[in-house]
């Protein structure tokens, strides 16, 4: 972690490739670090940092990469899961991200031996955002440039994770201009 001395307060961390988009974990996380992701062309970097403005015991930034997800193509979107938590024994962290190949990849890891990830299609065209349900994270929600906006549901059953599309049954459509 480098300060950048042309700002006051401004931080940079490293990167080993571009980057394409980054998201903080808005959710509580059960911990007072701040989750971060950031992806790029074949990855996916899960951090935390803790920030002076935060935690008088911090100078400057506190950075630190949990885990980095081999994701095989560029990354364009990332939405954190509600039930992401580093307090849980094991944590858990869950995201999900949307590709350039216009698939959703749902992540899911205990930061030790468990790391999976499931791909769902359903757009004809380039993702443009996606979301969790603030409540329970059992829904995503993502849009499209194909003129859709497709709720999934996540569910656990035996332990797997199932990616089910509303979208098929009944599609949002977005206004075409």
């Amino acid at each position: 972690m480098k300060q950048d001395s042309t700002r006051n307060i401004s931080y940079t961390v490293d990167c080993e490739d571009y980057v394409h988009v980054v998201k903080f974990n808005p959710f509580d996380c059960g911990d007072p670090c701040s989750l971060i992701a950031y992806g790029g062309n074949n990855y996916v970097v899960v951090g935390t940092c803790r920030f002076q403005e935060e935690d008088a015991e911090v100078e400057g930034m506190q950075y630190k990469t949990l885990r980095t997800f081999h994701h095989g193509i560029r990354v364009d979107a990332i939405a954190w899961s509600p039930e992401t938590r580093l307090d849980a024994i094991p944590p858990q962290i869950r995201f999900c991200t949307a590709a350039s190949d216009r698939k959703l990849r749902l992540f899911t890891s205990d930061l030790q031996d468990k790391n999976e990830f499931k791909t769902f299609d359903g757009h004809s065209d380039y993702i443009n955002d996606l979301v969790f349900a603030p409540n329970e994270g059992q829904e995503i929600a993502s849009v499209s440039d194909d003129h859709t906006c497709r709720p999934w549901l996540t569910s656990l059953h035996r332990g797997l994770c199932e990616f089910i599309s509303h979208s098929e049954v009944q599609p949002f459509l977005l206004p075409v201009e």
